[in-house]
């Protein structure tokens, strides 16, 4: 459990994952860290560092106070309607999928406005995202299979904020999947959201130019990520989570990413996630240089990287997030049918709900769609999935045939 405390108690053994304090401010650049003794905690001291997070998994935690056990009786004897005030409202998938469609259009429109302001020197405000964050957290806890699967259609012309705006909703499950309480999840959001701020001071002909970078382009392109925090630091205070995905989502497990060439857990946890969601989103959309992958196929992609570029139990956990097949996947039933998976099955993620859509060998569409749980045998006269498919093989629409 990440706690937050004071830095007079702080004592040797704890562990600790966040100083609270920007980066430029301070001389410790070491993240995350076992407090050795009280020296140690003398010297967060002289730094200025008057509170932190500790991760009491990984170290001692504060000892119980006589309040905190009053507090803990109190807790159990609250009443029926408390209790039901606090379970998150939830909704239909269709109505949350409306409701997720007009919020990442607020959140683009928002995120780019952000970059234009970046690209005239004007202020950047990352506080303006703070509103949008929390908007979308709900969203997600509401019904998981809403925002991020609706936030993989992008239109070209707003990749930018549409990327950033994708990462973040992708980023909020997978953090609620690890069990992260919601203010650190928040701070992951807007990291993700301004983590390319830094493009601005690009030339968009080197973001999007086909084929291989030359060494100087590949060198102007990977300044970015410094470039980003120095216009971000100059106009916000970001949370030093938000700091640390702006930094590290570039970074690989095996040390081979940019800009610090870190390694394994000398990449903070936010930064070991960005950068999955970061590239998970980056294949599975369409680029002036290349067609989009499927999420499947991005997926095996990863799966395959875990433990070289990328953590593998966070990509385990990942898959576990989106699905093997994730919301809004085209697939091959045994059937020879084309489907569209509409929702996820936790307890078996092979066998989501799925709209059959379209038959291979009559190569017509069905005069009705059918709605099939795969999970359950009786109903289902499609048998399973076979693979996923291609929308642009079969020359269908993504954008149609989304869950709505």
């Amino acid at each position: 459990m990440i706690r937050k405390i004071p830095i007079d108690q702080l004592l040797p053994g704890m562990y600790v994952v966040d100083l609270h304090k920007r980066w430029l401010d301070h001389s410790i650049w070491i993240r995350r860290f076992k407090v050795r003794d009280d020296d140690h905690i003398w010297k967060l001291k002289d730094e200025g560092i008057v509170e932190v997070s500790i991760d009491t998994a990984k170290g001692i935690d504060l000892p119980p106070s006589p309040i905190a056990r009053i507090n803990a009786v109190e807790k159990r004897i609250r009443s029926l309607a408390e209790i039901k005030a606090e379970i998150p409202h939830t909704v239909s998938l269709g109505e949350e999928r409306r409701r997720a469609t007009k919020l990442l259009r607020e959140a683009s429109n928002t995120v780019s406005g952000l970059m234009l302001s970046a690209k005239a020197g004007l202020s950047v405000d990352a506080a303006q995202l703070e509103p949008v964050v929390s908007k979308m957290l709900e969203s997600v806890t509401r019904n998981p299979d809403a925002l991020a699967p609706l936030s993989r259609l992008k239109s070209e012309d707003a990749y930018a904020s549409e990327h950033a705006v994708a990462t973040a909703a992708l980023i909020i499950a997978f953090g609620r999947q690890q069990g992260l309480p919601e203010p650190e999840i928040e701070k992951l959001a807007l990291g993700t959201m301004v983590k390319d701020v830094g493009h601005a001071a690009i030339d968009a002909r080197l973001i999007t130019k086909p084929g291989v970078l030359s060494q100087a382009e590949f060198s102007i392109v990977q300044g970015h990520v410094e470039e980003g925090l120095a216009v971000l630091e100059a106009t916000s205070r970001l949370p030093e989570t938000s700091v640390a995905v702006v930094l590290e989502h570039h970074e690989r497990y095996n040390g081979c990413g940019y800009p610090y060439r870190m390694a394994g857990d000398e990449i903070s946890l936010a930064g070991r996630m960005a950068a999955i969601v970061d590239t998970y989103d980056a294949m599975t959309s369409a680029r002036p240089y290349r067609a989009a992958m499927s999420p499947s196929l991005a997926l095996r992609q990863l799966y395959e990287e875990g433990g070289k570029q990328y953590d593998p139990t966070l990509v385990a956990a990942f898959v576990k997030t989106v699905g093997i097949f994730p919301v809004g996947t085209l697939v091959l039933l045994e059937s020879g049918h084309l489907a569209v998976v509409e929702q996820l099955n936790p307890d078996n993620m092979l066998t989501p709900v799925v709209l059959v859509i379209y038959h291979t060998g009559r190569q017509q569409y069905l005069t009705t769609p059918a709605q099939v749980d795969l999970s359950r045998k009786v109903g289902n006269h499609y048998g399973q999935i076979v693979r996923a498919e291609s929308y642009e093989r079969w020359g269908i629409s993504a954008l149609r045939w989304q869950p709505a």
